[in-house]
């Protein structure tokens, strides 16, 4: 799958948590083939701090509004200094990287996807992609608290989805 490096312009940045945001990345062309499971790496700037780029995975792909959408933990200063990002600013990426998922191989089998805290990420492109091809999966997602269970309703279009919290609020 051939990479590209394309500085991508933000179309929203949206706070899904007091500490994640959903950036919301288009370009003028259409943006090329992702899988689910793939990552993209983005340049920091304004950071003297952060000399490498990011690894961030691929959170969701909507091809009729040519978006990626990214979900940031904003941790350390490389992930804060994404989080202060605005619509308009552009963000240098090099995509799609790494090996994807494997998909199921009829719509008859059951598939369970769990992921926990940014490793829920990349479960809803591929639970979206699981349902156009007509295989419904479950959800297991987790986190620390309830505050850490992001757009759940965005997992529930694709399948089943059940929660667990290490501190039991949820």
């Amino acid at each position: 799958m051939k990479k590209y490096v394309l500085d991508l312009k933000i179309k929203a940045v949206e706070r899904v948590s007091e500490k994640h945001v959903v950036l919301k990345l288009t370009d003028e062309k259409l943006l090329p083939e992702m899988l689910p499971g793939q990552f993209v790496e983005v340049k920091v700037e304004g950071s003297s701090e952060t000399f490498l780029r990011r690894p961030i995975s691929i959170h969701f792909v909507d091809y009729t509004e040519n978006e990626l959408w990214l979900l940031v933990a904003m941790i350390g200063e490389g992930t804060r200094q994404l989080g202060r990002l605005q619509a308009g600013n552009r963000l240098n990426c090099v995509l799609p990287l790494g090996n994807s998922f494997t998909m199921p191989a009829g719509q008859q089998e059951k598939v369970l996807l769990v992921g926990g805290g940014v490793g829920m990420a990349p479960l809803l492109y591929l639970g979206a992609q699981m349902k156009a091809r007509g295989c419904e999966p479950t959800f297991l997602l987790g986190g620390r608290s309830a505050a850490d269970l992001l757009e759940l309703a965005l997992y529930k279009r694709n399948g089943r989805v059940y929660i667990t919290t290490e501190d039991g609020s949820a």
